[in-house]
């Protein structure tokens, strides 16, 4: 299972060897916490994942892991079946979609949706303000 680390600047979500194979990654999401405009918890994650997938893995209505590409930008998805699930939207910085060749410090993704037994905890993680608090949740 993932696990969801959120820091006072950052939120980094480690994936396993499994999730990183599935999802086609080969390093795990780095968030700028400063650019995260909403979160939520859902018990139907598949009804937020937008768009189509490219690169990853996916059964219908069991698990979901990678990237999807749609009109807003992308989004990564690491979704299992009978799990809540956070929805996490971002805001994009301008010319984020043309930086193809340059590995930034963050990833630039328009929402990342990520199942966990810890949802109410990561939220309240989220909502914190800034201190030098760090939570570790696994997803």
């Amino acid at each position: 299972m993932a696990r969801v680390e959120v820091h006072p600047d950052r939120v980094v979500i480690r994936l396993t060897a499994s999730e990183k194979f599935a999802a086609m990654r080969r390093r795990d999401i780095e968030l700028d916490r400063s650019a995260i405009t909403s979160a939520i918890v859902t018990d139907d994650p598949w009804v937020w994942v937008r768009g189509v997938r490219a690169p990853g893995a996916a059964l219908p209505g069991r698990l979901a892991a990678g990237t999807w590409r749609n009109f807003t930008g992308r989004d990564f998805v690491l979704v299992r079946s009978g799990r809540k699930a956070v929805v996490i939207d971002l805001e994009n910085p301008e010319g984020s979609e043309e930086d193809h060749g340059w590995r930034g410090e963050f990833d630039h993704f328009s929402r990342v949706i990520v199942s966990t037994v810890h949802a109410g905890e990561l939220i309240q993680a989220l909502r914190l303000d800034g201190g030098a608090t760090e939570v570790d949740t696994e997803a």
